[in-house]
């Protein structure tokens, strides 16, 4: 199957003559600016630190059609497929069928390609009694109904064991909230009063960001606004397709391997195949693994998404994102693949291939830039997900963050050290204070992990280690290593990095090391001691 999206780069091409440079650029900015004040009116309204610590949400403005117009700076394996869970909705509903005060809700895996936890926020914008856009925002919530609190489970195997599963279903409709519905979601996850305090935050930024576009509209016309937008367009375009011009062409192959899918196939295959033809690339997915058993699976949007991220990495990381920018890229997934996941499929710890794709992608790319590449990264959020009862209120509580770690050697320097992985953009862990104060854990060590990077002529970067004390409690913990087993592969014969791995109570007679698992029963005292591994090095 292909795909075809419209990423930016470093001579700006002609500004077609109907557009005054001014405007265009004052358009430009203010699109951009109404999504940041989206960004920032969600991050101050949320009630859970998955979304205003981790920043675990994207949010953005496009059009009609779902084409991306402007973005926030949040995750870009996001913001690559917020288009797809618009199309979807419209599809559903009808370009037609849309009224203002509308809003729609979706977390369909099959079609935005992500876990049930990643919930999409839709908005349509009217002005002057006419459809012109959609705002939308996804971001993480922190239950969703899986089988075990907080999802992300290791060992699902059906798409029923990961929580709710809602598509292009109406929140609002001519401004009346639809009872029922958030009744429904209501009944059907942990923690709701916290959660649906989210989903109004997600509700409030969509409406800030039609606001602000509808301002636009007003001050310059229609006309003028869309103009620019598809000037954007072919800019980003442009950009773009010179950048893939300084490529060599060619055929580029690579591939690496997983630990395992969760439950019980060893060591999937990621394999990719990138062809450099002029001004276009076409990333093909073909020999990659099956769709597997355990939850590793992403969806089709999804693994496009990853294809997006990578282009834009090699092409114009600085520049802002729209579609244009994807326009010179195909993206080729066969049907039975793990990137392109069948109903009833799992999915609930997608994130992992989506990390190892990019990785993958940049890797058959070192032949052709080179200069450009740098060694594998640690290769996985690390998520840690610890849930129990407070016994300070008796109340359900779920802490969960991911964790940073060492990126590759590069051509020129050294690898970064902690960083989060690259799916996951903006992200962050949850700031010491956040996690003491809010739950019954105590975290006794946050240190860079020494000598965890690949030796080379410029080093991999490192990890880090985070341990948790558990307090007056017996808890649960969900998590997944990945990397355990295959480690960061270094480039042009660099080492490999240190590998990923948490141990519960390290140097006890209890000492255990977990690499991925659901609903672990941990106890009263027990360390929970997580150690990110380190980048590949170079050289």
């Amino acid at each position: 199957m292909a795909r075809r999206g419209r990423s930016n780069v470093a001579v700006q091409p002609a500004l077609s003559p109907a557009i005054d440079p001014i405007t265009l650029e004052v358009i430009r900015h203010g699109l951009i600016a109404a999504a940041e004040e989206m960004k920032i009116n969600l991050t101050r309204t949320a009630h859970n630190p998955i979304i205003y610590e981790v920043l675990d949400f994207s949010v953005g403005i496009f059009t009609p059609q779902g084409e991306m117009i402007a973005q926030a700076a949040g995750l870009p394996i996001f913001l690559g497929n917020l288009g797809a869970a618009i199309q979807t909705v419209v599809a559903d509903v009808g370009l037609g069928n849309f009224s203002p005060g509308d809003i729609y809700i979706i977390n369909d895996t099959y079609t935005t390609g992500t876990h049930l936890n990643d919930m999409t926020v839709v908005t349509p914008v009217f002005f002057q009694a006419a459809l012109v856009g959609f705002t939308a925002s996804r971001a993480h919530w922190l239950d969703v109904g899986s089988m075990s609190p907080g999802g992300w489970t290791s060992n699902s195997t059906e798409i029923f064991q990961e929580g709710i599963r809602l598509r292009s279903i109406p929140l609002y409709q001519r401004g009346e909230p639809n009872r029922a519905v958030l009744r429904i979601i209501e009944d059907n996850i942990r923690s709701p009063q916290s959660i649906l305090g989210d989903l109004r935050a997600q509700i409030a930024a969509g409406r800030t960001g039609e606001e602000r576009f509808k301002g636009l509209l007003e001050r310059f016309g229609r006309d003028t606004v869309f103009a620019s937008v598809q000037e954007m367009f072919r800019r980003s375009e442009e950009l773009t397709r010179q950048a893939i011009r300084t490529m060599k062409p060619g055929v580029y192959t690579a591939e690496a391997f997983l630990d395992d899918d969760g439950v019980n196939i060893d060591h999937p295959k990621v394999k990719v195949t990138v062809t450099i033809a002029g001004d276009e690339m076409t990333i093909d997915l073909t020999g990659s693994a099956p769709q597997t058993t355990g939850p590793i699976n992403c969806g089709l949007a999804a693994a496009i998404s990853g294809a997006r991220v990578a282009l834009k990495c090699v092409t114009a990381p600085f520049d802002p994102v729209n579609e244009g920018a994807f326009a010179p890229l195909k993206v080729m997934v066969p049907e039975d693949c793990m990137f392109n996941v069948r109903y009833p499929g799992p999915s609930a710890i997608y994130g992992i291939i989506l990390i190892t794709l990019c990785d993958v992608i940049f890797k058959a790319l070192a032949d052709a830039i080179p200069d450009r590449i740098p060694a594998a990264h640690y290769g996985d959020v690390c998520a840690v997900f610890i849930y129990g009862t407070n016994p300070a209120n008796k109340q359900l509580y779920i802490h969960v963050e991911p964790e940073g770690g060492g990126w590759g050697g590069c051509p020129h320097r050294d690898g970064e050290n902690v960083l989060i992985a690259i799916a996951d953009g903006d992200t962050r862990n949850v700031p010491v204070e956040v996690i003491e104060a809010r739950y019954p854990l105590r975290l006794e060590r946050y240190e860079v992990r020494q000598d965890s990077g690949g030796a080379g002529k410029f080093r991999g970067g490192l990890g880090h280690y985070r341990d948790y004390r558990i307090l007056g409690h017996h808890p649960f913990l969900t998590t997944t290593q990945e990397r355990s087993e295959c480690p960061p592969w270094g480039l042009g014969g660099g080492r490999p990095g240190a590998v990923n791995t948490l141990i519960l109570n390290p140097g006890t007679p209890q000492e255990k090391v977990v690499q991925k698992a659901s609903g672990l029963q941990i106890h009263d005292g027990d360390l929970v001691s997580v150690r990110t591994g380190g980048g590949g090095g170079y050289g």
